[in-house]
């Protein structure tokens, strides 16, 4: 399979866009008894193929090579070069185990041009879904350009799943290192430098370390797998409000944003109907409204295809965009000068987006001068399960309301969310 950046989808918002430790899996994913094996789906007679399995570095090796990506690897990453960056791909942590697909470009900038790089990573970061693109200021004063994409994988991942993940966020990679090379061209790394610079990059990257880094130690699955599944409510919302927290949900109708249209994404398949809750299915507004309500988020507002809620006095809307993808947002409007407080505010959002594994954060300027956005996103091409899409809203809404939390007091001074008091 070609990596040609040239070939890739583009993974582009459509019209409503805008608007470290071990960890086991949930026990659901496992069984007692079995020998913690690298996990292989392939390996292993099921009853369904489609039904989520937990997911170790061995599954994401099987899936590279099935992709037909050259690769180096040692007990925690893998390490995916090409000529002008490279990307590693490991598991870290936030809020369980994350999937994280890391590119970096090869070359850097000086500290000159941080104000023109800083405005091509936000037109990026607005215009796209992923990866989220940001900036790292080096040891000797050099700017270095990185893009993250990450998925939760605490509820596992069939085949199909963790292929697309890492095939989306690898090709999207390379179109986001293109975009910026359009830009700066003296980030396109000249034959002359060889294979000698590339490869020292490749190998310090494979043992450099890294912030948080897990490796997961999963049960192997068992032969067969009943495809129907016992949920405990009452677990259910205790392990949601470990994640996030009390909720002070209120309700207001505001209009959403539009952005660019782009049509150009991965086609998404069409599912058969089974209303086993394990197996993976399209996701739908209906379904996201559904876990919103499981989760106790009731007031809510929107159309055939967004939703809107005031949580904790923080607007998040819910997408389905072309991809398809669940995309989540918040809003939040700081009314900044959208020149003067430019740069202090992307960096901001900037250090925010460089400690943080499944949230994007930038800035967006309106009539009313420069606002906050910040987006969690998913692919959703191969379906979610019931547990799947509850985790991921339930992660979505905890790290967007962290983030508005943590920018807003930064920049201002005071936190634009509004936390229940405990016990209240």
């Amino acid at each position: 399979m070609s990596t040609d950046p040239q070939g890739c989808a583009l993974h582009k918002k459509g019209d409503r866009g805008e608007l470290n430790l071990t960890v086991l899996p949930h026990d659901h994913l496992l069984q007692e008894g079995l020998d913690n094996s690298p996990v292989d789906d392939r390996n292993f007679p099921t009853h369904n193929a489609t039904v989520p399995l937990p997911v170790d570095l061995h599954r994401v090796k099987n899936s590279v090579d099935d992709l037909g990506y050259h690769y180096l690897d040692s007990d925690d990453r893998l390490v995916i070069p090409w000529s002008s960056h490279r990307v590693s791909v490991y598991f870290a942590q936030e809020s369980g185990n994350v999937l994280t697909v890391f590119g970096r470009m090869r070359l850097q900038l000086d500290m000159h041009s941080i104000s023109d790089i800083a405005r091509v990573i936000t037109q990026w970061n607005a215009e796209r879904i992923g990866p989220t693109a940001l900036i790292h200021l080096t040891d000797d004063a050099m700017v270095e350009v990185q893009f993250r994409t990450s998925m939760s994988v605490e509820e596992g991942l069939n085949a199909l799943q963790l292929e697309r993940f890492l095939q989306m966020a690898l090709d999207t990679t390379s179109m986001g290192v293109s975009f910026v090379i359009e830009h700066f061209s003296e980030l396109l790394v000249p034959d002359s430098y060889g294979e000698e610079f590339t490869d020292e990059q490749d190998f310090d990257d494979l043992v450099e370390e890294i912030s948080g880094i897990v490796i997961p130690v999963v049960a192997a699955p068992p032969s067969t797998l009943h495809p129907e599944w016992d949920e405990d409510e009452d677990e259910d919302e205790d392990d949601l409000e470990a994640i996030f927290g009390p909720l002070d949900e209120s309700f207001d109708t505001k209009d959403s944003e539009d952005t660019d249209d782009d049509s150009d994404l991965y086609e998404g398949r069409e599912f058969e109907e089974d209303e086993s809750p394990m197996i993976p299915h399209a996701v739908t507004t209906e379904r996201i409204l559904e876990q919103l309500h499981a989760i106790g988020v009731h007031k809510t507002s929107g159309e055939d295809d967004f939703l809107l809620a005031w949580i904790n006095e923080i607007l998040l809307s819910f997408f389905v965009e072309n991809g398809p993808t669940l995309l989540i947002k918040g809003h939040w409007d700081a009314n900044m000068h959208p020149e003067k407080d430019f740069v202090k505010l992307f960096l901001i959002c900037n250090q925010w987006n460089e400690n943080s594994l499944t949230t994007k954060a930038f800035c967006h300027s309106d009539e009313a001068g420069l606002q906050v956005r910040v987006e969690f996103s998913v692919t959703t091409v191969e379906g979610l399960n019931d547990v799947q899409l509850r985790h991921n809203i339930a992660l979505a809404i905890h790290h967007i309301l962290q983030a508005v939390d943590s920018i807003s007091t930064e920049a201002t001074g005071s936190s634009a969310v509004d936390w229940p008091e405990h016990g209240a």
